[in-house]
């Protein structure tokens, strides 16, 4: 496998998908003046000549979170712009032998810590939270939604009709250490979004298919309703080398037996 590729498509007027050669995807968004790249992938290979390929424009690069299938690629920039909540978890994921451990574990794939990038220090801007960028003709609203982590946003383009959600809903959402919220405070969080509903008809995540049916939101905090409430499946799992609880019967897939998009995975500790 070359971990060094990228590949990409254009999924509306204004967002191109980028995806690195372990299937994760960062957004790149093309205004007439600007563009940013939202997310960096694993890190292998060279992503911001993989951008520069696509758009000769200034770019402005933002983490959605600090955890490292999306930071990994910062150290191609000269900065980029994360929500702070996220540092404790960023200076974690940031370290070689940790990430050469969760490649193990994610991927089974075994490499020496010397094919791995240094990411500096000092690299790492605030975002405050909600913030709005005009990238001329287009407009990115970047929208705090912890639960995931604490830091965690989504981005929104009003324009495309576009929510890209990071890891804050997704097949199989996180609550798995220590630095994820309770159920109750993701679940909120999620509601804050889910109440944006009439601004966006596409939902593009991460990981995965990438492209997620609008319901996903309501599923998933359908799930978080009976998380609460003691009426999940409430079925034992192991992820990543966390003891989970799975909110909906999966198959080996991950993905609900029911058919449905969107599911729970949370530490027993979570469930208030």
């Amino acid at each position: 496998m070359d971990l060094t590729k990228y590949s990409h498509e254009k999924v509306s007027d204004h967002v191109i998908r980028v995806v690195d050669a372990l299937d994760v995807a960062a957004y790149l968004i093309v205004g007439e003046e600007r563009a940013v790249l939202l997310d960096t992938c694993f890190g292998f290979g060279d992503v911001k000549a993989a951008v520069e390929a696509i758009t000769p424009l200034p770019l402005t690069v933002v983490l959605t979170h600090g955890h490292c299938d999306h930071i990994c690629g910062v150290d191609c920039f000269d900065h980029a712009y994360m929500n702070l909540k996220d540092m404790p978890i960023f200076e974690e994921h940031r370290d070689v032998a940790f990430r050469r451990d969760s490649l193990v574990k994610i991927h089974g794939l075994e490499l020496d810590e010397s094919e791995f990038r240094v990411i500096p220090d000092g690299i790492l801007e605030d975002l405050p939270e909600d913030t709005v960028m005009d990238l001329g003709g287009v407009t990115l609203k970047l929208l705090m939604a912890p639960g995931h982590s604490p830091g965690s946003l989504v981005a929104l383009i009003e324009e495309d009709r576009v929510l890209m959600i990071g890891d804050v809903c997704d097949d199989n959402v996180l609550l798995f250490d220590d630095h994820s919220s309770n159920v109750s405070g993701y679940m909120a969080a999620l509601q804050r979004i889910r109440d944006l509903d009439g601004l966006y008809d596409h939902v593009l995540g991460n990981h995965g298919a990438f492209v997620f049916k609008k319901e996903i939101i309501d599923n998933v905090l359908e799930c978080c309703r009976k998380i609460l409430a003691h009426e999940d499946e409430h079925i034992l799992t192991n992820m990543l080398g966390h003891t989970l609880y799975s909110a909906c019967a999966v198959g080996d897939d991950m993905l609900r037996l029911d058919g449905k998009q969107g599911n729970v995975l949370y530490r027993e500790d979570k469930a208030v």
